[in-house]
């Protein structure tokens, strides 16, 4: 671990300790502004959204930020930092203007032919719906008008919004993308073949890289019941069973964690279409079982909203959900080992590119 990722993380754990209570916990899941919480302003004083890729110090790697997701994700902070910093990163990759601040991601892709550039004149409106925990520009691909698809980033503050949550708590808004007057103004916007191909993979890549941390606190919180909860006269963690289910956990984070570091490491230039199709499938999978495990070890107590148990489990039960869950990933693998040939399956496998 570099020296500087080291200082990122221990930088986010104390901030987390200050200013992560229970109230801007309460705020994250019933509020409208998460980002107006001294926890935001903390992260953002930091300098914790710029960085490497994302206009920020060149020390720090993409695989360093995908560190400081995993860990905001493992402390379950109830503000956008995983989809600022994919959202920027992305967003640099293909040249576009960056705003400072919160940034929303496009859950479900437009399922019309749109023209973001430009004008932002539009023939037909889509109903779009992005992760956003405040106010702040949405990064939006869809299929242009012409050839090409496009990226743009997009400002929706004066739109009309539907306000939605998933079963973590977690914001999630729903506007109609229509012509300017409506309440949407395009801030930048590029020409980029497979733009919505990369999107959908860059939030499939964060959520993965999400629910792996998620993950470890789930594994942690576990470890540490199993080890003080007594019932007949024992700690529960010395009956066979329990420590049975606890290997399986283990051993579902850990495959989780593999899945996720080779989908980071493939993706450092650009969103890896294979690397994080098996990730966003493997981590799925570990996340249905891990919460499912969790609450079984901790019986009663894992079911009460005053554990934290559950900040864990239903933000993995969301996210294993959004940008495509085990079924979808799995499919798009089908698909491209299929076209490719059965012939080819070893080299696609074992050949970066």
């Amino acid at each position: 671990m570099s020296d500087m990722r080291e200082e990122m993380l221990r930088t986010l754990d104390r901030i987390v300790e200050e200013n992560l209570t229970t109230a801007i916990r309460e705020t994250g899941e019933a509020g409208t502004d998460a980002v107006s919480t001294p926890l935001w302003s903390a992260l953002n004083e930091a300098g914790l959204l710029a960085i490497a890729g994302t206009g920020g110090d060149a020390d720090v790697s993409f695989a360093d930020a995908m560190a400081l997701v995993r860990r905001a994700a493992y402390h379950a902070i109830p503000v956008p930092l995983g989809e600022a910093i994919i959202g920027r990163w992305l967003a640099t990759q293909t040249g576009l203007e960056l705003p400072d601040g919160a940034m929303g991601l496009c859950l479900a892709l437009p399922t019309q032919s749109i023209r973001l550039a430009g004008l932002a004149s539009r023939q037909d409106g889509s109903i779009v719906t992005v992760a956003r925990g405040g106010h702040g520009p949405v990064l939006l691909a869809g299929a242009g008008a012409s050839r090409h698809d496009q990226l743009a980033l997009l400002d929706v503050g004066a739109a009309s919004v539907t306000l939605t949550r998933n079963i973590a708590g977690e914001l999630r808004e729903t506007f109609l993308v229509a012509p300017p007057h409506a309440g949407q103004k395009v801030l930048s916007a590029v020409d980029l073949p497979g733009a919505e191909t990369d999107l959908f993979a860059a939030g499939a890549l964060l959520r993965a890289v999400q629910m792996a941390g998620a993950l470890d606190r789930t594994l942690e919180h576990c470890l540490v019941w199993v080890n003080d909860r007594v019932q007949f006269g024992r700690k529960i963690g010395k009956f066979q069973a329990i420590q049975h289910q606890m290997a399986i956990l283990a051993s579902e984070t850990a495959a989780a964690t593999a899945a996720v570091d080779q989908a980071i490491e493939a993706s450092g230039d650009g969103p890896d279409f294979l690397t994080i199709a098996v990730a966003k499938a493997r981590v799925g999978e570990a996340a249905g079982k891990g919460a499912n495990i969790a609450h079984a070890v901790f019986g009663a107590m894992g079911f009460t909203r005053e554990h934290t148990l559950h900040f864990s489990t239903r933000r993995l039960w969301a996210w294993r959900n959004e940008f495509g869950g085990e079924a979808h990933w799995q499919g798009e693998l089908g698909r491209l080992f299929a076209a490719r040939g059965g012939n080819r399956l070893w080299e696609t496998l074992t050949t970066r590119g």
